[in-house]
Order: C-alpha cells, then sequence, then structure tokens
C-alpha cells in the first residue's frame, strides 16, 4: 500500500500544471541557445568575447536531450500496458510527432537555399527519411555534401534514441539504475571515441573528429543523465530537500550562467583528454545543466520561468528546424540596411539585434508550423494508438 502511494506520489509531481511548463522553458532555453551559437556564423566579425560566450550555445542540443529523456520517462509511466503494446503506441507517436514536419523541412530548405540537382542525393535522403543519418560523415554530413535538413543530426540521434527506449525506461526504474546507465554510457562514450578513431582513414582528424562527436554512441550518456534527472525529481528526499532549501529558480539560473561563463574558457573538447585530465564539454556541461534544471522543476517561480520563454518552448521542434533559414535570411536583410560599422565593439550591437529578429521570427513561424503542421499529426497518432487498444498515452 505505502509503495503505490509513493509511485501515485511520484507521477503526481509531473502532472502538476507547472511542472509541465518549466519542460516547456527547458526546450525554450535550449533553442535560444541554440539559435545563439548558430548566429554566429552570420557575423563573421564579431568581437571574440561575445563569440565565446555565444559558443556555449553549441551545448543547447544537449539541453533538448536531457529534456526529451525526462519527458518521455514521464508519458512511459503513466501507462500499465503490456510492454509491446506500449511500445508501440510509444514510436508511433513518437514518429508522427517528429517525422512529418522533419519532411516537410526538406523541401522547405531545397527551395529556401535553392539548391541545385546537382546536390541532391539519394542516399543522403533515404538516411534523413529513416533517421540513420547519424551514423556516418558522408550522411550527416561532416564532410561537404548536401545537408537535407540542417541540423537534422540532432534530430537523428534522437531517433535512435527512440527505438532503445522502451527497453531502457523497462530497466532503468531508480536511481541507482540510473546511475549504472549512465556508467554504462560513459563506458560506451569512451570506448566509441577511442575505437572510432580507426574508422573512415580516409578522412582527415578534424572531419572524423567531428562525426565521432556527433554520432549516438557519443550522445547516449547525455541521455542517461536525464534518467538520473528524472529518477531525482520523483526522488522523495530529493524533492523534500530541495523544497526546503533557499535555493530558488533564478539563483539556479544565475550559478548556471556562471559556470557556462568558467567553460567557455576550458574550450570544446569532444571527448576524454586523459593526458590532460580533461572531460568532455559537452558532458561537463549537461551535468550543470542537471541540478539547474531540477531546481527549476520543483521550484517553478521566477523571472527564470515567464510565459515568453515557455512560449518559444513549446514550438521548440519547429523553431529548431526553422532557426536555420531564418537565421541566414535575417542576416541579410539587417547587413543591407545597417546604418553602423560590422566590427569591433559595433557588432555586438548588430549581433544583438539579429538574435531579437531572428527569436522573433522563428517564433512566429514556429506557431504557425506547430498549428498547422505538428498538432495535426500529433493528433493522427493518438487516433492510431486508440485502434491498438486501450486509452493513448
Amino acid at each position: 500500500m505505502e509503495n503505490r502511494i509513493s509511485t501515485a506520489a511520484n507521477i503526481d509531481v509531473f502532472d502538476r500544471q507547472e511542472h509541465l511548463q518549466v519542460i516547456d522553458a527547458l526546450r525554450g532555453y535550449a533553442i535560444l541557445l541554440v539559435i545563439g551559437v548558430h548566429s554566429v556564423g552570420h557575423v563573421p566579425d564579431l568581437v571574440w568575447p561575445a563569440v565565446r560566450i555565444l559558443g556555449m550555445g553549441f551545448y543547447g542540443v544537449q539541453l533538448f536531450f536531457v529534456t526529451s529523456a525526462v519527458t518521455l520517462l514521464m508519458s512511459w509511466h503513466r501507462s500499465a500496458e503490456p510492454f509491446l503494446q506500449r511500445s508501440s503506441k510509444f514510436l508511433i507517436r513518437r514518429f508522427f510527432r517528429i517525422a512529418p514536419f522533419y519532411y516537410a523541412a526538406i523541401l522547405i530548405y531545397w527551395f529556401a537555399y535553392n539548391m541545385s540537382t546537382e546536390a541532391f542525393s539519394l542516399k543522403l535522403l533515404f538516411a534523413t527519411l529513416f533517421f540513420y543519418n547519424a551514423w556516418s560523415p558522408y550522411l550527416i554530413p561532416t564532410v561537404s555534401g548536401w545537408t537535407p535538413v540542417p541540423g537534422g543530426w540532432s534530430i537523428g540521434v534522437e531517433f535512435c534514441f527512440y527505438l532503445v527506449f522502451p527497453f531502457l525506461a523497462t530497466i532503468v526504474t531508480n536511481l541507482r539504475r540510473a546511475m549504472v546507465f549512465f556508467s554504462i554510457s560513459l563506458l560506451i562514450l569512451i570506448g566509441a571515441s577511442h575505437f572510432g578513431m580507426n574508422l573512415y582513414p580516409e578522412l582527415d582528424v578534424t572531419d572524423r573528429s567531428n562525426f565521432l562527436y556527433f554520432w549516438p554512441p557519443n550522445q547516449l550518456v547525455i541521455f542517461a543523465l536525464g534518467f538520473i534527472l528524472y529518477n531525482l525529481i520523483k526522488n522523495p528526499w530529493v524533492r523534500q530537500r530541495i523544497q526546503a532549501s533557499s535555493i530558488t529558480a533564478n539563483q539556479a539560473s544565475a550559478v548556471l550562467l556562471i559556470a557556462m561563463f568558467a567553460l567557455s574558457f576550458y574550450g570544446v573538447r569532444k571527448f576524454f583528454e586523459w593526458e590532460r585530465g580533461l572531460a568532455p564539454t559537452h558532458l561537463l556541461m549537461t551535468i550543470c545543466f542537471v541540478p539547474w534544471a531540477l531546481v527549476l522543476i520543483l521550484k517553478p517561480t521566477g523571472y527564470a520561468i515567464n510565459s515568453a520563454i515557455m512560449g518559444l518552448g513549446k514550438v521548440s521542434f519547429s523553431a529548431y528546424v526553422l532557426h536555420f533559414f531564418v537565421l541566414r535570411y535575417s542576416s541579410n536583410v539587417l547587413r543591407n540596411s545597417w546604418p553602423f560599422e560590422l566590427t569591433g565593439v559595433a557588432s555586438i550591437a548588430f549581433e544583438v539585434a539579429l538574435l531579437v529578429v531572428t527569436v522573433v521570427v522563428t517564433r512566429i513561424l514556429g506557431e504557425l508550423t506547430y498549428r498547422c503542421i505538428e498538432q495535426p499529426f500529433i493528433h493522427i497518432g493518438k487516433s492510431i494508438t486508440r485502434n491498438i487498444g486501450g486509452a493513448p498515452w
């Protein structure tokens, strides 16, 4: 009886509206980070301190991965259906959540970037359509070639995670098991980066390292940290300690900003550097994300959680897919009408203007595609799962 009450209480942690809104806020911050880092390429003369800080947006994708793991576990544990039935529903709903707009984006970018027929590759198209594009440097690509959807590597990694998620969610059911999963995934990261260096010998070291950073074995540890975050949130002792503490969401956010600034001097390290005792930056950054997200979810008050960031997070998938071409066109328009210098300190003003315009336009377009494409197909996915048996979750 006590266990059933405890389980119900754990589920209630995620059913409260303010906690669900924090998940949207986390996604909103993730897309802001991603837009920030990608904006740097459109301001070639941006002063180095700004480049250093915005470069930390490189790890916004990892915040997406952590948040994704938490939300998937939330949904998974709301159902008590048999494994096969629950898994099939999960994969169907994930497909209709991601694939339709992702596929539409292939056409959007083909015309938006005015691609030539010579650039078309059936191999790249199939890799994108079936989400295995993160498994080869010629499919992401980290080497020159057509990219059907910019940033599509992360969507491919995410979908690979979906395929193993039902098994992981069934096995990793408490904090101790989550720690074991993290340890195993850490070993996978180390092994993949070490033995992966023998793959694709025709590539130079930079291209090979870029690929080994993007591919799924190097990112699994980030999803494992999401499992740890989920189990920390539902742990009664942790909840009581955090909620009784004086730490606030605003304070936790300030600490995170300080940590990000400090890590900006650490450098982009894709793998362990054993001879210097240095860990990968994406792992360290995600470890910083976990306690910050924990505080925000358990104490969802303060300026850090606001309607603007939650609204952006609600359409974050559309925003992620669209922001690449929004940045390109926004930078072109701004550059042609900008009345000031684009170098030195003045470059910061241009960068700020570019970020504001891009975020606003991306938010508007994201809302449109979310309502017109994402939501209708989400409803289709739910309708299909109803026919499998039992209520959809």
